[in-house]
């Protein structure tokens, strides 16, 4: 899907750019990065790995807030950083992996998952807030 598409279909929509929202969804990302942390320690690795897509899409949800655009649809947020933002194409296309390897752990019903594999989630979620965090400071 092109970013065109997805504000035609009303998965994007313009609206007034929010800073505060912006920063709020930082937290939040932060908060998720906390609970897979958590988690991690439990041996929950399916609660990790959804816990770290969160805060990517927390993280990813900051910069459309700060750009006054409204989501309605996980797969057009890559898309929107992809096409609006060049340098950001690695970690968009990180979130899409991550976002449809959250759909697996949530719907999946043969869905297994390590502890390396929910590390190497949490180290990316942890990167991905990290880039978000500087983008948005940068542009304050």
């Amino acid at each position: 899907m092109k970013m065109a598409e997805c504000f035609q279909k009303g998965l994007l929509k313009r609206t007034t750019p929010d800073m505060e929202n912006a920063l709020r969804s930082l937290e939040l990302s932060k908060s998720n990065i906390e609970d897979a942390t958590e988690n991690m320690s439990i041996h929950r690795y399916r609660v990790v790995a959804i816990s770290s897509y969160s805060s990517m899409f927390h993280a990813a949800r900051a910069v459309l807030f700060r750009d006054g655009i409204k989501e309605r649809s996980h797969e057009c947020i890559p898309v929107y950083l992809k096409e609006k933002y060049k340098d950001m194409e690695t970690i968009a296309n990180t979130l899409d992996a991550y976002r449809r390897f959250r759909h697996d752990a949530i719907y999946g019903l043969n869905f297994i998952i390590d502890e390396q594999e929910s590390r190497a989630a949490l180290n990316s979620a942890t990167d991905f807030l990290e880039s978000i965090r500087i983008f948005i400071e940068k542009s304050k």
